[in-house]
This record gives C-alpha cells, sequence and structure tokens, in this order.
C-alpha cells in the first residue's frame, strides 16, 4: 500500500508537463524515454502526445521517426502505465473515425495503421481497408500502398492485385528509403536508421515484384525487379528478388 501512495503521489507531481517556447521535438522525445524508465509516467505519456501531434511541425524530416520509434517507445511505456496504452488507442481510433467519415486523409490513415502495426493489431488496418474497398475506393487507392503489409500478412492477394500500380508503388517505396538515408546522416539517428530503411526497401520492392507475378503482370514484375536492384545493389537484396519474380511473397517486414 505504501508503494502504491508513493507511486500515485509521484504520478500527482509530474502531471503538469507545458513544451518550452522553442521545442525541440528531438529532445523531448529523448526526455519522454528519460522520464518513462525514470517513472514520470504522466509526464512522458504527455511528451509522446506532443510529438505525436507536433513533431512535423518543427521537422519534416522526423515523418518516419515519428511513425516507428516514437511509437514503439509510446508502447513501452503503455505496457507499465495502462493511460499511456490507452491514449494511443483512442488517438487510433479517432482515426479510423475521421476515415470513415470521409474526411480522412492519407495521412491519418498512415497514423492508424502505424499504431495497428506497433501494438500488433494489422488486422484491423485489412478490416478498415476491405471498408475503403466497399465505401471509398477513391480512399482505398490513396493508401494502398501503407495497408498493403496487412493484407499480405492475411493473405489477401486478390485485393491487392486490384489496387497495384507498379510504377507509383515502386516511386513511393523509393521515395520512403531516400528519406531514411537522409535522416540517417544524422549523427542523432545514424546507422539504425539506415539498416531500417534498408531492410524496408528490400521487403517492399521484392513484395510488389512477387504481388505482380501472382497477378499475372510478369513483365511489370521484371522492369521493378531491375529498377530495385539499381537502388540497392545488395546480393541478398538479389536473392530475395529471385523468389519475388517466382511469385513467392516474403513476409511483411512490419
Amino acid at each position: 500500500m505504501l508503494c502504491a501512495i508513493v507511486i500515485s503521489m509521484a504520478s500527482v507531481a509530474y502531471a503538469d508537463w507545458t513544451p518550452p517556447a522553442k521545442p525541440d521535438p528531438v529532445q523531448i522525445f529523448k526526455e519522454a524515454k528519460s522520464d518513462a524508465a525514470e517513472g514520470r509516467y504522466p509526464d512522458a505519456l504527455a511528451k509522446h502526445v506532443w510529438f505525436h501531434q507536433n513533431a512535423l511541425k518543427h521537422n519534416s524530416g522526423l515523418y518516419g521517426v515519428r511513425l516507428s520509434f516514437a511509437l514503439s517507445a509510446w508502447a513501452e511505456l503503455g505496457a507499465s502505465y495502462p493511460a499511456a496504452l490507452a491514449k494511443l488507442k483512442n488517438i487510433r481510433d479517432e482515426d479510423a473515425s475521421i476515415i470513415r467519415s470521409g474526411k480522412g486523409s492519407r495521412e491519418a490513415f498512415h497514423d492508424f495503421e502505424s499504431i495497428n502495426q506497433t501494438l500488433k493489431e494489422d488486422g484491423k488496418t485489412k478490416d478498415l481497408f476491405v471498408w475503403l474497398d466497399s465505401n471509398n475506393r477513391t480512399m482505398a487507392k490513396e493508401v494502398f500502398d501503407l495497408a498493403q503489409p496487412a493484407l499480405v500478412k492475411a493473405k489477401e492477394y486478390q485485393i491487392c492485385g486490384s489496387y497495384i500500380d507498379p510504377d507509383s508503388s515502386f516511386q513511393q517505396i523509393v521515395k520512403t528509403y531516400r528519406m531514411n538515408k537522409r535522416i540517417a546522416q544524422d549523427p542523432k539517428f545514424g546507422r539504425r536508421i539506415e539498416e531500417f530503411g534498408e531492410k524496408t526497401f528490400a521487403n517492399s520492392a521484392a513484395t510488389l515484384v512477387a504481388l505482380l507475378v501472382l497477378n499475372e503482370r510478369k513483365e511489370d514484375a521484371n522492369r521493378i525487379a531491375a529498377e530495385a536492384v539499381k537502388e540497392f545493389d545488395d546480393p541478398q537484396f538479389k536473392r530475395q528478388l529471385d523468389k519475388a519474380t517466382n511469385g513467392i511473397v516474403p513476409p511483411p517486414s512490419r
């Protein structure tokens, strides 16, 4: 009981965090992790929420970090502090409601998908995309690349085939890869982001090739495979592409 009282008092003591006049998103993210490690859970949650809602206003280059490492750290906080998990799910569910209302955006779906990925609830992403397929195909086309990993996990290869646009899909894969390479040049993130980018690119490109093959578009598959090697010339990746050109879909990397 004494321990519970101490924890409760500590929570109250750290419940009033507000951002500084000139916030540094990277520093606030670091503080959120430190606060979580030292038991200042309400402060940690406040900083995670701030980072999620405001980081891109100050640094657009944090787009990838915001939807990967930041969400992972938030979920880790949720394991010790249920209020953090509840807040994360609430934000996810609000995104879904906005999308179903017809007022959603690609960014909202990306947030929704990334949170589901972090929480290992990809079935929710698949379900929302299937709903979009029936009710808002325009948006479904816009977010297909984001929903694809969840669809692949569910072996929804046929629905994937109806949305695949080889060139635009590959351009988006390349764009994300190059963005991660730029972020990796910052010593604050470095090789970890670079490895993440390479793994994501290899998996996404091989998946695109395999899905094209399975949907009887072999010529497109071979063309995309050739372009992918030019972007990332790696022996292991080439072996992955060889399997993909035979219709073997790699397990999603996320």
